[in-house]
């Protein structure tokens, strides 16, 4: 499968959970959501990348309910890469709602990354406390952007050691 947004993934046939995806990515600019897939894929070649502009599409992946009930049984993305504000459901309730589980289930264990361009000493502290395992301001140049990312994903999925 190709990396491509949630609402093209909802037509893709069940592939016997053997591409998982890798990393999902929860950003509702389009220009910046392209970018970071397009800067992940560039760090990382053969990641998996799912993407989605919304919390409600995101949390229906996540959770593999509505379109997504296909996705039974497969583990979650090794990384959740995500903004706070979106439309809808936000970034903390997203947040909250993957952490809600017992430590033991995947979902919860699955390292989310909160990429905002918010400042906010208020908004940092909320992230952590509904479970971040980290907080990164957006850069404002585009290729600090771009490294920002590339670095990101770099050590989620190549440095990072879960186990």
């Amino acid at each position: 499968m190709s990396n491509r947004e949630l609402s093209s993934i909802k037509n893709t046939p069940d592939t016997g959970g053997d591409e998982s995806i890798d990393i999902l990515v929860l950003e509702d600019n389009d220009n910046e959501r392209r970018s970071i897939v397009a800067a992940l894929e560039n760090a990382i070649p053969e990641v998996r990348i799912a993407s989605t502009s919304n919390g409600e599409d995101a949390l229906d992946f996540l959770f593999a309910r509505g379109a997504f009930t296909a996705r039974e049984g497969e583990d979650p993305p090794k990384l959740i890469l995500m903004d706070l504000e979106m439309p809808g459901t936000n970034g903390f309730s997203v947040l909250a709602q993957i952490r809600s589980f017992e430590p033991e289930v995947a979902l919860t264990l699955a390292p989310v990354v909160i990429f905002s361009d918010s400042q906010s000493a208020g908004d940092i502290r909320e992230s952590y406390r509904c479970g971040a395992n980290s907080y990164i301001m957006k850069p404002l140049s585009f290729p600090d952007f771009q490294a920002v990312v590339e670095a990101v994903g770099q050590y989620w999925m190549a440095h990072n050691r879960a186990s």
